[in-house]
């Protein structure tokens, strides 16, 4: 995990936007999907729930960004 993706991760949290997010960081939507998703490979925990075009926070993200949240403050 590195901080970039914590970065990335709180500002999804945040948005409660991949595409949010992306235009907020001045990333592409591909490069914050694949980091949320490597994310999620990595710990093996689903982080947001993808519901059509929007993403709804799961117990394990709200977990999460309680650690990263201090770590990227």
């Amino acid at each position: 995990m590195s901080i970039k993706s914590l970065i990335i991760f709180v500002t999804v949290y945040k948005e409660e936007s991949v595409t949010a997010a992306a235009k907020k960081l001045k990333l592409s939507q591909p490069a914050v999907s694949a980091a949320i998703k490597e994310l999620e490979n990595r710990y093996h925990v689903r982080l947001f729930e993808r519901m059509g075009r929007g993403i709804q926070k799961t117990n394990e993200a709200h977990h999460l960004y309680e650690y990263a949240s201090h770590i990227t403050a």
